[in-house]
């Protein structure tokens, strides 16, 4: 089969690479282009010269020449993995079967662009793999094949990144054989919608009157960045992994109550949230017994803020 390949980031290379593995004929791929006078290609797009494949880096996708070169490519199927932009009509009605979107939600849960984020920020149990025949609007196509996977306590957007795409992978050439029948395909319920919008790097600021499972559940929605942050005397912190704990004090939300070899404890809104991974501002991630043990001009800070 004669496919044309939409992607982008590093975790959609994963996809690329199956694709290959399995003899399939990746004519071209089509990747972002450069942004903000970065001469940096994207992981997909530096894999995909590295296998000597064709690579597209289009500023507009509704480029006439960039349409007539895809179409001259006669390509039976596209797929489309965390490209990052919407297909216009004029390149979804290329190919032979259509244009095949694998999107990390059970759709129509979670359309857009951070479906794996704001279902670890809302704390839902369950989320999972679609494949749906791309159609012109955001995410609301004919879904081909679906698979679900339970949200696992330690799961964080990285790790979810992963495991919900090594799902899509192994069910490639299930979805491929569905998908050439051409028929069959479930429509999207729309009163079960919702959308998970962008991520802005203002939602990474933690805010201590929440309640410290929603505190928590936003600092596993952010390993992918903008990484959840506080600041403590003056100082950034960039926080990777946290537990909430049981807390009845009187002290105001955002108040440090304990740091020794286990445990950075701040007060949140009816309970308190442990700090267990961090990152001070240029240094790279350390546990919370590194930074006690590091005897840093910060960590002098808090322990004379606790003797007080």
């Amino acid at each position: 089969m004669n496919i044309i390949f939409f992607g982008s980031p590093s975790y959609s290379c994963k996809v690329l690479e199956s694709l290959l593995a399995n003899k399939h004929a990746v004519q071209t791929v089509v990747t972002q282009n450069f942004k903000n006078n970065r001469r940096t290609k994207t992981p997909v797009g530096l894999l995909s010269e590295s296998k000597n494949i064709n690579t597209l880096y289009p500023a507009d996708l509704g480029d006439k020449k960039f349409i007539e070169t895809l179409k001259s490519y006669n390509a039976d199927l596209y797929i489309v993995y965390a490209y990052g932009k919407i297909l216009p009509p004029e390149l979804i009605s290329l190919p032979k079967y259509g244009v095949i979107n694998i999107h990390c939600s059970l759709l129509p849960k979670w359309r857009g662009a951070a479906p794996i984020q704001r279902a670890l920020e809302k704390g839902d149990l369950n989320t999972g793999v679609t494949f749906f025949e791309i159609d012109e609007s955001l995410d609301t196509g004919a879904i081909i094949a679906s698979y679900e996977y339970n949200i696992k306590e330690n799961d964080h957007a990285l790790l979810l990144e992963d495991k919900l795409t090594q799902i899509a992978v192994d069910h490639l050439e299930e979805v491929f054989l569905l998908n050439s029948n051409l028929s069959g395909f479930t429509q999207q319920n729309e009163f079960s919608a919702s959308y998970a919008k962008k991520i802005y790097k203002a939602e990474a600021v933690i805010n201590w009157d929440h309640d410290p499972y929603s505190i928590c559940c936003k600092i596993k929605s952010l390993t992918g960045g903008p990484v959840a942050e506080t600041e403590l005397f003056g100082i950034k912190l960039k926080i990777w992994k946290a537990k909430q704990v049981l807390y009845v004090g009187k002290e105001e939300p955002g108040t440090i109550i304990k740091f020794n070899y286990d445990e950075l404890c701040i007060v949140a809104n009816n309970g308190a949230v442990s700090i267990e991974k961090l990152q001070l501002p240029g240094k790279n991630i350390i546990s919370t017994r590194d930074l006690f043990n590091s005897n840093s001009a910060f960590v002098r800070k808090i322990k004379q803020y606790l003797h007080k």
